[in-house]
């Protein structure tokens, strides 16, 4: 359409892509508040914690609240949701007839200027040639008028059409925002903010922004996606982070079911590792790992505890790196976890992204020395006798370093286990920087001359060596 077109017959205000935005907002924050309406029964809760409100879990008086109110406001924001959707609709109407209206005008504009510039035979002197522009302006300006009317006709259709949909959004609106809504803020975000106002809903942020980033649907997440948004919660992740992750990966619930049926064990700050099965094969291991990392939200690396590197925090950017780092090292799950697993060791994926292994018969142990051992993406503990499950959920349990006592059993250590893996995990990353052969002849290369350049890239603190 041409720039006249678009300043004379402007569309409604409306951008039905916005409105559409705001509809999704609104059935949305009516999914959150029924969800959390589910999880109370006569003033007793079906669920004895729920990430979305402690308060919740722990007041009588908000159990009641939300048993009486929340249901009622469910309903009428599914109804102002709808509300939305159907004045988009007669907001898509108005807007192809006005595109129908502009189209006329172009032509009608283009065929002024068409007979302005071939004036017929008979107009062969100036007074002639200026009867027939004159003519020619009464035909555009009789054509102008009536798309002017039927523009008129559009408006006034879409008003009486929409009187009922925005009187029943305004209803709810009115409600849950106020009269004054603050503009700094999305409709959805002032909706979430009141309607949860002194109930502490603060785990569904993440769920609303998923949702809001049509990245979650349905009936709110149970199992690790739900885990999920609460580590998040729990470790003060920005809800964007989420959804920037869940759009860079396509995740969803279904993404986290590798996790399913695997051993978890949990460390002190409420991080998962998992066991994986000693018949699994390199490419779901792999996927176990990315889903501990991404389930964890955090490694809680320099938590209250000295540290050799800035914390790196949870990102995007760092999934996006440790599935280039799997890449890298991808050696060590095609082959390296049937070698462990074939020698009698096992191994647990860790929040770092990294797997950690114990266990082994003499072969194995060739591979392991002093307090442990990094090969590609696989930490293995120094500890070749006893239950090498046991050995690790000490370790996991205590969240810290466990050796080998001498005795055929192990010890707890003093170091911080976020640390240790922080420090073997940059050791991963020295193989996939280097490369398998490349790794291997600069660490060679360094106990012929006795450097330490390698540990003390990885931290001579955090790997125990000071």
């Amino acid at each position: 359409m041409s720039e006249a077109a678009d300043l004379r017959y402007p569309y409604p205000v409306e951008e039905p892509d916005v409105l559409r935005q705001q509809a999704r907002t609104l059935g949305n924050l009516g999914q959150l508040l029924l969800d959390t309406h589910a999880e109370v029964d006569d003033g007793e809760l079906k669920l004895t914690k729920s990430w979305r409100s402690d308060t919740a879990t722990e007041a009588v008086a908000d159990v009641k609240n939300l048993s009486s109110l929340m249901q009622g406001d469910s309903s009428a924001l599914a109804d102002a949701a709808a509300a939305v959707v159907s004045y988009v609709g007669h907001v898509e109407d108005a807007r192809a007839d006005i595109d129908g209206i502009r189209r006329r005008y172009d032509e009608a504009v283009d065929q002024l200027l068409h007979d302005n510039q071939h004036p017929p035979d008979w107009a062969k002197n100036r007074f002639l040639r200026e009867e027939w522009r004159m003519s020619t302006q009464a035909t555009f300006s009789s054509t102008a008028t009536a798309l002017d009317g039927e523009r008129t006709t559009v408006l006034d259709t879409l008003t009486e059409r929409s009187k009922g949909p925005l009187a029943t959004l305004a209803t709810v609106l009115t409600r849950f925002v106020g009269a004054n809504p603050p503009t700094s803020m999305s409709l959805g975000e002032v909706a979430f903010e009141r309607a949860s106002h002194g109930l502490d809903l603060t785990g569904g942020r993440y769920e609303f922004q998923l949702r809001q980033a049509g990245l979650l649907s349905g009936a709110s997440p149970d199992g690790y996606y739900a885990e999920w948004l609460a580590n998040a919660e729990r470790q003060g992740v920005d809800p964007g982070v989420l959804v920037q992750i869940a759009r860079d990966n396509n995740l969803t619930p279904a993404s986290f079911s590798v996790l399913d049926g695997l051993e978890k064990i949990t460390d002190p700050q409420g991080k998962s590792f998992f066991v994986l099965p000693s018949d699994i094969g390199g490419d779901r291991a792999r996927e176990v790992v990315l889903m501990t990392f991404i389930l964890n939200a955090g490694t809680d690396y320099g938590e209250g505890t000295d540290h050799d590197f800035p914390i790196e925090p949870y990102s995007a950017a760092y999934v996006k790196y440790i599935k280039a780092r799997q890449e890298a090292n991808n050696w060590s799950y095609d082959d390296d976890v049937d070698f462990v697993h074939g020698n009698g060791g096992r191994l647990v994926a860790t929040p770092n992204g990294i797997l950690m292994g114990a266990g082994g018969n003499w072969l194995q142990g060739l591979y392991s020395q002093q307090g442990g051992t990094t090969y590609g993406d696989i930490f293995m503990l120094n500890i070749d006798d006893g239950d090498p499950i046991a050995a690790m959920r000490t370790a996991i349990q205590s969240g810290t370093s466990v050796y080998d006592d001498g005795n055929g059993g192990y010890r707890t250590g003093s170091l911080d286990l976020d640390r240790l893996l922080h420090h073997e995990e940059r050791h991963s990353h020295q193989w996939a920087d280097e490369g398998y052969g490349g790794f291997l002849a600069s660490y060679g290369w360094e106990q012929l001359t006795g450097g330490n350049e390698t540990e003390e890239e990885a931290g001579l603190g955090d790997g125990g060596y000071r």
